[in-house]
């Protein structure tokens, strides 16, 4: 007898423990399969500016007029360098930090997902917007991942994007200017009162590791390389600054009613590790060919006016920026003009 209840007891323990490895599985793919739906209608929302923003700058770039392949060249070489490597930082991030946590999404309290479209109107170079064929006229787009694990007030974000602009455009050449920044990783404390409350204050700031490019770019005509021989470098790119360095974000935003908000952002990292060329620009890219000298610095402002529905799957944003990778003065600093900022919370399982 009382081998047959120890046995039974074994299969009973042991079909208890079997079902609570069943739970914890479900209770992984629940909560993994909570972020699935937001995500891809984020990705949707992101690649459908992608697609814009590739259309806008083989105009601005005026990269479809002959001759052929350079302006091909030009377009996607730039194009893969900043899109694949957002896609590839923050692919390789998630999948280490998801295989580090056991392959479950429980520990985390919030995600979200945020993306900028921009559109430029001016730029440091111009005297005016429109000047020079054009100058100021540009796109741009930045993306992030941000969460909130369980117990804690800081938010870890990774991401990045980038800016292009027209310079300078006649018969005989097309220039441009382009900043791209990644953020592999930064981190920012949460403070805020009652979200529930008629006027509610939210701020977040924090460090964060920075890197990047400042890039010139040129792409002649047919008539360009016949009278003034312009032969333009392979992909159409000119350096102007790179590197890495620390910096810090912050960000505040004031609700009201749960649903209209003030809100502005700045960010600025010094890049310690590289810097300007270190000597003239090619003149090909006049009249960004000035001298640099300094420290490269990122920088991004923006403040604009918010709308979101507690209902609703996203909240979205009105602002106008200023953001640029160089070693201008601080003051002289800035390509300037509007975008939309999408916020998307993404569902994670269990209570926060």
């Amino acid at each position: 007898m009382l081998l047959v209840t120890g046995v039974l007891s074994f299969a009973c323990d042991d079909a208890r423990a079997d079902d609570a490895r069943q739970d914890a599985r479900a209770r992984r793919l629940r909560s993994g399969a909570d972020l699935v739906e937001p995500l891809a209608n984020a990705l949707v929302l992101d690649g459908m500016w992608s697609v814009a923003t590739n259309v806008a700058t083989t105009l601005t770039n005026r990269a479809w007029d002959a001759p052929y392949p350079w302006g091909t060249i030009g377009q996607y070489s730039t194009r893969l360098l900043y899109g694949l490597s957002w896609t590839a930082m923050l692919g390789i991030e998630s999948l280490a930090l998801v295989a580090a946590k056991g392959w479950t999404f429980e520990w985390l309290a919030e995600a979200s997902f945020r993306t900028d479209w921009m559109i430029a109107t001016d730029a440091p170079v111009c005297p005016r917007p429109g000047a020079y064929g054009g100058c100021g006229t540009g796109v741009g787009n930045f993306a992030f991942l941000s969460f909130r694990p369980r117990g804690s007030r800081w938010w870890f974000e990774a991401g990045g994007g980038w800016i292009q602009q027209r310079i300078f455009d006649d018969p005989y050449r097309t220039v441009a200017e382009s900043s791209w920044v990644l953020t592999p990783v930064s981190a920012t404390y949460e403070v805020k009162t009652d979200p529930e409350s008629p006027i509610a204050l939210r701020a977040v700031a924090g460090p964060g590791i920075y890197f990047g490019l400042h890039n010139g770019h040129m792409h002649p005509t047919l008539e360009g390389k016949r009278e003034k021989d312009l032969e333009p470098r392979i992909g159409e790119m000119y350096l102007l600054d790179g590197g890495i360095g620390p910096g810090g974000r912050a960000e505040v935003r004031l609700t009201f009613f749960r649903r209209v908000s003030l809100e502005g952002e700045l960010v600025m990292a010094p890049f310690l590790l590289g810097g300007p060329t270190g000597s003239r620009p090619s003149s090909d890219i006049a009249p960004l060919d000035f001298e640099r000298e300094g420290t490269s610095v990122w920088r991004k402002v923006t403040a604009g006016i918010a709308y979101g529905d507690p209902k609703w799957p996203l909240k979205l944003t009105l602002a106008a920026f200023a953001a640029e990778l160089s070693d201008r003065p601080i003051e002289k600093a800035g390509h300037r003009g509007i975008m939309l900022r999408f916020d998307m919370p993404l569902r994670v399982g269990g209570a926060l």
